[in-house]
């Protein structure tokens, strides 16, 4: 394979552009500067990629990344009123087509899975597969008993025929719950704490299956690790 089409399958943009970054001697392999853009590379032999002297993990496969999402920010690559999640990764993801597994309100925060995968898409967000999905719900009121026997009863919701109750719900604090649910309605969270009689002040994505946002900072991205990727049914 020649050196610029390498570059273009990593995601750098079209075929002219990557001969340009080669001529323009920003490109190091196993850590010689490139000059020639039709040099034949074999991808499987190459162990380091730097384009303008920032290291590139080579991407040999279909990409999984972990981001968390900030407040004011849209899942969308069109975004209208806020900039968009995708703003937030390296431009070669998205000439890559990386998409959104789901997506999360502009206010609402935490965990979102990113990917050029859509099997990986399609097992954790079809309603069949009831994937668990967790949140961290700050509250208006007070959260009492009441309110965690109604959510886990189950509540009827607005437009729909029977009650949806949580996986599972944990008080953290006198306005914090935990809430697992399974059925991904349309901004099921906020109904169903509203059908319960309190309402959402923040939303905040902790978890995805078996997946814990963990200690990722506000707007940082990750790729997933192949345990990870296993855990969720996908071979690293």
């Amino acid at each position: 394979m020649e050196l610029y089409r390498f570059l273009q399958q990593q995601g750098f943009g079209s075929r002219k552009e990557c001969r340009k970054l080669i001529e323009y001697g920003l490109v190091e392999i196993n850590g010689e500067q490139a000059d020639n853009w039709r040099a034949k590379v074999q991808p499987d032999a190459l162990h380091s990629l730097s384009v303008d002297d920032e290291p590139w993990q080579i991407l040999r496969g279909p990409v999984y990344l972990m981001l968390n999402k900030e407040a004011n920010t849209e899942t969308s690559h069109k975004p209208i009123h806020h900039p968009s999640v995708y703003s937030r990764l390296p431009l070669p993801f998205n000439n890559l087509g990386v998409s959104a597994v789901g997506r999360l309100d502009a206010d609402t925060t935490g965990l979102l899975l990113l990917t050029t995968d859509g099997q990986f898409i399609h097992a954790l967000t079809s309603p069949k597969k009831q994937v668990p999905k967790c949140y961290r719900v700050t509250l208006k009121h007070a959260a009492n008993s009441m309110l965690l026997s109604q959510l886990q009863s189950g509540v009827l919701l607005r437009d729909e025929d029977e009650a949806l109750a949580v996986d599972a719900v944990l008080q953290v604090d006198e306005h914090t719950i935990h809430m697992t649910i399974s059925q991904g309605r349309y901004h099921q969270v906020k109904r169903m704490v509203a059908a319960a009689g309190n309402r959402v002040e923040a939303l905040h994505r902790i978890a995805i299956g078996s997946l814990d946002l963990g200690e990722l900072a506000p707007g940082q991205w990750r790729f997933l690790t192949p345990a990870e990727l296993a855990a969720l049914g996908f071979a690293g």
